[in-house]
């Protein structure tokens, strides 16, 4: 790609190219450099915020306002003429303008000048290293944000930084938290940051709910010190990968047992962003554990045994699971509704195997896999015969788990009942 704005200097501004200059927290931070290509610009694009510091410029001013397209389309008809610079705060390449920029404009035509970012000037006041921190903007995400992702981020993030908006204000994160059970957390907010008025707090959830924040703010997820885990991340649930059977709501056997299902879950060759369904789901271990070890778009668990699917709907509220869709009902009843998978695990079928397995394969996406597990050689038998002559590569693992139990002074072992594992892939 060639960058030609790159060796501008501010005497030779060749115009269509776009300077965007990130002015940190206000105009003080702006360095010589940056001082004179806004010197120089003839229109001055940016929110309201920036455009005021800059009220004694003599260039035409341009609110970067709603919707952000038409003044995209602006910025570029301006541009065409006249020397264009637009104002963004902190680093426009960091969560800001400049991505936009360089996908409707061209990067080629952009020469960037960062500065401090919001985030960056709320460590340096709290004295605090960020390199460790995990960062998410919140704008614009209204509903996109599920409780799911939340406890994907706990579970993978000791800190996590937020750029809120004014829906989705640190009042509404402590909410959400508090749903999910987190109690071990606190919210940092910080107000106005480089202002007269700066305030810079930190706050319990429980009493950050109810709270009104300043519309220009950010907030830090950083553990409570000296607080007591939460519900629902503590013990055991804080594992990801290996859950044993305690960690589940059950009926006695009926559930995939831990070693049987870290080879399922190996099978199924999970990647983010797919879809899965969980058939015979029982207590939900398979969709549970696999929605832990990987964020998957979808997740829909069905389960007909109403006892077994109570298991799992409390199974779900426990480990914080609202991205994973419950469904009791024959599988054979609502696999047409359902959005066509990437992976499907089949841990109990009845008499409906044939027909479940014969939806599954045809609504099964290039490239996905089918995992099923089986316990008697009369189901073994009917599952090859299924496969015998559809297109799927298909291979059968026998496990044999054996598990150490107390004799006297020393231990024997204790067999459990072998399981097939049938696994059927199809060609991309």
């Amino acid at each position: 790609m060639n960058c030609p704005n790159l060796s501008m200097s501010v005497d030779v501004w060749q115009v269509p190219a776009i300077v965007v200059v990130g002015i940190g927290m206000g105009k003080l931070d702006l360095s010589a450099r940056a001082s004179c290509w806004i010197d120089r610009a003839e229109v001055l694009v940016g929110g309201r915020r920036q455009l005021d510091e800059f009220g004694e410029h003599r260039g035409e001013k341009i609110i970067l306002g709603s919707p952000l397209d038409h003044t995209l389309e602006k910025i570029d008809q301006v541009s065409q003429s006249r020397r264009t610079l637009v104002l963004a705060s902190g680093d426009p390449l960091f969560f800001g303008i400049g991505r936009r920029l360089g996908e409707v404009l061209g990067k080629e035509r952009l020469l960037v000048l960062p500065n401090v970012t919001a985030m960056q000037y709320l460590f340096a006041r709290l004295a605090e290293p960020w390199d460790d921190v995990k960062i998410v903007s919140l704008h614009g995400r209204g509903k996109a944000m599920k409780p799911g992702d939340w406890l994907n981020l706990l579970l993978r993030h000791k800190k996590i930084g937020l750029y809120t908006d004014p829906q989705y204000t640190p009042a509404r994160v402590a909410r959400e938290l508090l749903q999910l059970g987190v109690q071990d957390r606190v919210l940092v907010v910080g107000e106005n940051l480089g202002q007269d008025d700066e305030n810079i707090r930190e706050i319990p959830l429980s009493e950050a709910r109810g709270l009104d924040f300043s519309p220009l703010n950010i907030a830090l997820i950083r553990p409570a010190e000296n607080s007591s885990v939460s519900t629902a991340l503590a013990g055991q649930n804080l594992t990801t990968f290996g859950m044993s059977e305690a960690s589940f709501q059950h009926q006695a056997g009926l559930i995939t047992k831990m070693e049987i299902r870290a080879i399922v879950l190996a099978s199924l060759q999970l990647r983010p962003d797919l879809v899965l369904w969980d058939l015979g789901a029982a207590s939900g271990s398979v969709s549970i554990e696999a929605a832990r070890i990987v964020p998957l778009r979808k997740v829909v668990a069905v389960e007909r045994n109403q006892d077994r699917y109570q298991d799992l709907v409390e199974n779900l509220a426990r480990f914080g699971c609202a991205e994973i869709e419950s469904i009791c009902a024959d599988a054979s009843d609502v696999l047409e509704r359902l959005p066509d998978p990437d992976r499907v695990f089949i841990g109990g079928a009845g008499g409906d195997l044939v027909a479940i397995l014969s939806r599954a394969a045809e609504k099964l996406r290039d490239g996905g896999r089918i995992v099923q597990t089986v316990v008697t050689l009369d189901t073994l038998e009917a599952v090859r015969q299924f496969w015998r002559e559809k297109s799927f590569d298909v291979t059968v693992a026998q496990v044999q788990i054996n598990r150490s139990a107390p004799i006297l002074n020393t231990i024997r072992l204790e067999a459990l009942n072998p399981v097939f594992i049938v696994t059927a892939s199809r060609s991309v």
